[in-house]
Formats: structure tokens, sequence, C-alpha cells
């Protein structure tokens, strides 16, 4: 790493940490607003007494008590002219008494008092314990110089695992600051002061800083850069499992336990949810064999015949045949919703309700997956591959089947989680069609779990759908290969 790009990485660190001692954010006092209460309750008074002369005077008392009670009225209303004459003086003084907070080295100011009525009704959002806040600042600050110091002892070499770890430590100490500031930003304030308005200029440095010396640190070192892909991939993968993992891990908790907050670790009511998935006629063996009949049925027709239809349109070329794409296309404009109604009435008087047939046999005509797979061929394959097997006497579908057809399997992988995926998921187009409860599929017994009026049992609904997304993750598992095959096939250059 050049001399240069190390001081300048070092003093940006420094300079982070220089920041942290300058106010991030104000406490606007608003004195103004605490006399709102009051002065809404003098207002109250003044009404009543009001009403009060009111009623003594229709009801005919003696100017005495009447008298009386003018003297109560210009009472409080000159209570209320000074509570008013007093707002209007804070107004105008503006917000000069705020309280101003930097990271370091004072906590927050001891003024500052959390607003209780908020932190009751949202407790899991606002914790008021702010102890780990604080040492996470420190931790921050901390992390920044060590940050710092591992590029000074890299010196200036071209390799060295020290600015590696100062990668680390730096990234580490950014999503620290950013989560500090919205910490900061998001304590509810009791009267007389406000909720914290942040210093945007030191805000801005306090995470503009450490990214620029991130970059220059990583851009320098290919090791480092290295090391911070593999990290963000790392991190990506963990938050696209993360949803799987909290749907298996709520699928063992009860309904209490799942509305009080989010828990990664299992608990033990599987065995309860699987009772109330019997209790409930959830029969999960007849929903897989109907789910997978209509899946796998619709897949097979689809790929196979989809594949076909891309083949004939890119090794025949004959009159019309651009428009016949051109139209395949156009269908693709159309949503499935713009036709549900009169593809209901076709499947009806053909009498195929009530039966897997209207949700298998239409799946032969896929726009969606023929437009993907002449793409692929057009990349992928030679027609001359075609007119060498015609001249050795192979007929047109023996060609397809045994020559075109090995050539699309990654295609045709790829394809069929898609339509596995989509024909597995469906729910509307069977709720339409299957109104017997035994030809009922998996996402549509799911949706009756919440049909109980009295108690919404969440762990058993957790269930269903752990029980009816586990055949869609085995099929990509299985699949994934080819997938991955087929990336490979066209990054390759012959």
């Amino acid at each position: 790493m050049k001399k240069t790009r190390t001081i300048i990485a070092v003093l940006l660190l420094l300079a982070t940490v220089a920041l942290m001692f300058v106010p991030v954010a104000t406490f606007n006092d608003n004195s103004a607003g605490a006399m709102l209460e009051d002065i809404e309750k003098a207002e109250g008074k003044v009404e009543r007494e009001t009403a009060k002369l009111d009623r003594l005077v229709n009801g005919g008392k003696s100017q005495e008590e009447i008298d009386k009670q003018k003297g109560k009225i210009e009472k409080e209303q000159g209570k209320l002219d000074a509570l008013l004459e007093e707002y209007e003086a804070l107004q105008n003084s503006g917000s000069s008494n705020g309280l101003k907070y930097a990271f370091l080295p004072k906590q927050l100011p001891a003024e500052i008092e959390v607003d209780m009525s908020i932190v009751n009704a949202n407790a899991n959002v606002y914790p008021t314990d702010f102890t780990s806040y604080h040492v996470l600042v420190w931790v921050a600050a901390g992390l920044l110089i060590l940050a710092a110091a591992f590029i000074a002892l890299g010196n200036n070499k071209l390799v060295s695992k020290f600015y590696t770890f100062s990668s680390f430590a730096n990234l580490a100490a950014i999503l620290i600051l950013g989560f500090c500031i919205l910490r900061v930003r998001a304590i509810p304030v009791k009267l007389p002061y406000g909720n914290a308005v942040l210093n945007t200029p030191v805000v801005l440095g306090l995470l503009l800083l450490p990214i620029v010396a991130l970059f220059l640190n990583c851009t320098a070192l290919v090791n480092t850069k290295r090391s911070m892909i593999y990290t963000l991939c790392i991190a990506l993968s963990l938050l696209s499992i993360l949803p799987f993992w909290l749907m298996i891990v709520n699928a063992t908790r009860n309904s209490v336990q799942i509305q009080s907050g989010v828990s990664l670790i299992p608990s033990t009511f599987l065995d309860h949810n699987i009772s109330v998935l019997k209790t409930k006629d959830f029969r999960v063996m007849n929903g897989f064999k109907n789910s997978a009949i209509i899946a796998f049925g619709s897949t097979i027709l689809s790929v196979y015949f989809s594949a076909l239809t891309a083949y004939g349109l890119t090794v025949y070329k004959f009159k019309g045949s651009k428009f016949l794409y051109a139209v395949i296309l156009g269908i693709l404009m159309i949503p499935g919703q713009v036709t549900g109604t009169g593809f209901y009435m076709f499947m009806y008087r053909l009498e195929w309700t009530n039966s897997f047939l209207p949700l298998i046999i239409p799946s032969i005509a896929s726009a969606g997956t023929v437009f993907f797979f002449k793409q692929y061929l057009e990349a992928n394959f030679q027609v001359s591959l075609v007119e060498a097997a015609r001249i050795d006497g192979a007929g047109e579908f023996y060609t397809y089947n045994k020559i075109v057809m090995p050539i699309m399997i990654p295609a045709m992988a790829t394809m069929g989680i898609m339509a596995v995926i989509s024909s597995w998921n469906n729910y509307l187009t069977p709720l339409m069609m299957l109104t017997k409860k035994e030809l009922a599929t998996l996402p549509m017994m799911v949706k009756e779990l919440r049909g109980d009026i009295y108690r919404t049992e969440y762990g058993s609904i957790y269930l269903g759908l752990t029980l009816t997304a586990l055949p869609l993750m085995i099929v990509y598992f299985c699949l994934s290969k080819y997938i991955i095959a087929g990336v490979a096939v066209g990054g390759v250059k012959e």
C-alpha cells in the first residue's frame, strides 16, 4: 500500500474519532410545547365558568351571585392570558437553550428524560437502558483507532494481513456509528425538551470519512478487496437464509412467543402445533399429493413443449415465424387476472372444474418459458448440429430428444424450478377451480388455518408454511447445479 494512501486513510480515521467529540445532535428547548397542556386546562376552566354564569343568569339568580361568578371568570381569564403571553414569548425566543450532545466523552445530558408513555406502548422499539448504547459508542471509537493502528503496522508493505484487519475494524465501526446515530434520533424525549435534531455535517462526516478510508484500503490491495467481497457475500447469504430460518423456528413456537418478539432459537411447541394442524383437519399428505400432481404435471408439460416451441422457432425459418414470435411476446403483457373470468367459464363449459386438468393442461402454452428457451438456444445452440443429424438420417423428434434436449438441460432445470415454485405457490387459480375439500392444495389448506375467529394459532400457520416450502427447497437443491452449469456454458467463449 502506497505511503500517501496510508497517511490519508489514517488521517481520515483519526478525524472521525475527533468528530465524535463534536455535538452530533441537539435537544431543543420545547418549553412552549410543554405549556400547551396547561393552556388547554385554563381554556377549559374559562369555558366551564362561563357556562355556569349562563345558567345563573337564565335561572334568575341574584345579582350578587352573578357578579361573584363574573369575578371568577375574570380571574381564570387572567390566568389564561398570562399563559398565552408566556407561550408567545417562548415561541419568539426560539430554541437557544437546547442541550447539545456529542458521542464522546460524555453520556446523554442528565436533563433528558424519556417519555414513558411512548415507551410503554412500544417497549420493544424504545428501550430505556442506554448502557449498551454508550458502550457501543466507545467500541466504535476503539475500532476506528484500532483500524488506524493496523494500517500503520502494515508499514507500507505491498501485502499485509494488518490491512485486512484494518478493513474489518473500519467496517464494524461504520455499522456501529450508523446504529448509534439512528438510536439517538429515535429517543422519545419528554417535555420540555424535544427529540434530537441531528447535526447534518457532523453525521455526514462520521459516516463518509471512514467509508472513504475503507475504500482507499480495499482498492489498494487485492487480498483486502477479496476478503471484503467474501464478507459481503456471506452477509447477503445469511440475510437470504434468515427468513426461512425464522419460519422454521416459528413453527416450533406458540402464538404468545411469536407475538412477543423475534427469536433465532427453536422452542418446544412443535408437538402442540402438529396437534393443532390435526384438529383443524390439515391433511398434510393429501395436500402434498394434490400440490405435487399439479406442480410437477404442469412443469413437465410447460418445460417440454415450451422447449419444443422454442426449438421450432429457432431452427425452422418460415413465413410468419417472426409474427408468431411477436404474438408470443405480446401474451407476456397480458396479466393473468384479466383472463381469469373467461378462463373459468371456458373450463366450466368443458366440465373440467373440480379436477386437476385446468391446472395442468393449459401449462403447455407458457409464453415466458418459450421466450427464455429461445434466447438460450440463440446463444448456445448451433443449427449445424441439426443439419448433421438430418444427413445421418435422424428424424426430427429424435434429433430434438437426443441432441437438442441435452444441450438445453441447464435452461430446462432453471425454468423447471421457476415453474414448480409458481405452480406450487399458486393460490388463486386452484381456489377458482377446486371446491372439493379433498382436492385442496397446500396453499389453500394453509389459508384455512386463519379461519378461526376466536384465536389464531400462529405457530400452526408457520408450521403449515414450512411444510409448504420444504418441497420447493428440496427441488432447488437438487437442480441448482444445473443452473450453475447454465451460467458456465453461457460464460465460456468458444
